[in-house]
């Protein structure tokens, strides 16, 4: 009796959106800012902000982080003091192939003030630096972390836990045939370890794109989509798993034990989507204040549809899909290459307090190449209502979240730049000329705050 539903639903949901379409409030209305960060940035591919970076901004205790490339691919650090404007620029030594949009930053900074730096990835021999000291943008000279398997990596990410330690995890080896690989940092004694090797398995006929998020509890929550080879359309299905001691074991949602690597025929499926359905990699994970978790990505739901956002979530009776906002134009994923559809990939945030909603932040170019926001109240009574965050046209731009403000502050803080990306090409875009980078700044919400009279500040120290 679910199809009904379903079909009811989605119908209700269209007829939603077109009468909402022109009626969306602007970021004056929601309390969207901005501020600027540098006026010239490398801009001729989405390498400064693509989604599923983990992350290129980064909030510890008082101060923010952000890094970014300049026109000469020079990797730039910034920092500001949280309530302040102004932003300390220091370009590094580090040069990056600016013709690979794949090498992107990730960074955070440990429990000690000490700051880490992973860039320039793509099948490529680890790089990856600490700061010299606590709370400077002077990094050291590249260092090894572990020593092994550091020869073919893709896609790092940077997780803080909350005793002040780090995790990272990266791809070892190419795309339809990698591993998952996770490793550990030990803030007190400075040092890394490989806590899994081999996390998730292709068993060299596919590998895994992933996004992992930790909640309020310390709960890891990671979820993935298979692909079969290094054509997109070959992505199919989405799949979870859990953590609760930091990544040294891992179980489904149900509690059961993964035995490790997990396999294809191990993982815990959350929703079975058909290869050639335009599943975008990777998903989105984040979970409520009930350490369940919630995935986001955009696929057709039959062939030949029109691609829309999803939200899969878990609960109790087990897993649910709810059908999120529909792309304005239809578009077909396949081929290599960083793709450039006409919808971004999505930013989640999901409340984790007395709030229930959930919120994703994406790029649209049928709605003028803006930022929008759309917020469910509820997920167990989803109704969509939708914000735009910008005003301006801002290309291929994606959104990656400061997971320290979303956590501490419940405001979504993403780096906001005009960027140009040709579809599978990265290349053609270099002689672009470069663009202001700038912070964008949302309460998702702040209207509901400020009717029960909560302040929406920033300024306040964000810490363990």
């Amino acid at each position: 009796m679910k199809t009904p539903f379903i079909s009811l639903f989605t119908l209700l949901l269209a007829t939603t959106q077109a009468q909402a379409a022109e009626s969306i409030p602007g970021p004056a209305e929601v309390g969207a800012r901005q501020i600027p960060v540098i006026e010239e940035a490398y801009a001729g591919s989405s390498i400064n902000v693509v989604a599923g970076s983990r992350q290129t901004l980064y909030t510890d205790g008082a101060y923010q982080y952000a890094g970014f490339y300049g026109a000469d691919g020079r990797l730039l650090l910034a920092k500001r003091r949280l309530g302040e404007n102004s932003w300390q620029i220091h370009p590094t030594e580090f040069i990056t192939d600016l013709k690979d949009a794949h090498n992107t930053i990730s960074l955070v900074v440990d429990g000690g003030g000490y700051l880490h730096l992973a860039w320039g990835h793509h099948n490529t021999p680890l790089n990856y630096s600490r700061s010299v000291e606590p709370d400077s943008l002077i990094m050291g000279e590249p260092r090894a972390m572990v020593g092994e398997a550091e020869q073919s990596v893709t896609y790092p990410q940077f997780f803080r836990l909350a005793d002040g330690n780090l995790l990272f995890l990266y791809r070892d080896g190419g795309s339809g045939n990698g591993r998952l690989v996770l490793n550990h940092y030990a803030a007190e004694q400075q040092k890394w370890s490989r806590r899994q090797g081999n996390l998730i398995d292709g068993e060299s006929q596919r590998s895994a794109y992933w996004d992992m998020s930790i909640d309020k509890g310390g709960r890891l929550h990671l979820a993935w989509n298979w692909r079969e080879t290094p054509d997109v359309a070959s992505n199919h299905d989405l799949l979870y798993a859990r953590s609760d001691d930091g990544g040294k074991s891992w179980q489904r949602s149900d509690g059961s034990d993964y035995k490790l690597p997990i396999t294809q025929a191990r993982a815990e499926v959350a929703a079975t989507i058909p290869q050639n359905r335009n599943l975008m990699n990777p998903p989105a994970v984040d979970a409520n204040h009930r350490g369940q978790p919630v995935i986001a990505s955009y696929w057709s739901p039959e062939k030949g549809a029109r691609p829309r956002f999803n939200l899969v979530y878990r609960d109790e009776r087990g897993w649910h899909t709810i059908p999120g906002p529909e792309a304005g134009q239809d578009f077909t994923l396949q081929g290599h290459g960083t793709k450039r559809p006409p919808i971004s990939r999505a930013a989640l945030l999901v409340e984790s307090g007395k709030d229930k909603g959930a919120h994703l932040i994406y790029r649209d170019d049928s709605r003028g190449g803006r930022v929008l926001a759309a917020s469910l109240d509820d997920l167990r009574s989803p109704e969509w209502h939708f914000r735009y965050l910008t005003e301006e046209n801002v290309g291929a731009w994606e959104p990656s979240i400061d997971p320290a403000q979303w956590q501490r502050m419940k405001q979504a803080q993403l780096l906001l730049q005009p960027v140009t990306q040709l579809d599978g090409d990265d290349r053609s875009g270099s002689d672009a000329k470069p663009t202001p980078l700038s912070l964008l700044i949302w309460g998702p919400v702040r209207e509901n705050h400020q009717r029960r009279g909560v302040a929406d500040d920033d300024t306040k120290a964000v810490g363990p």
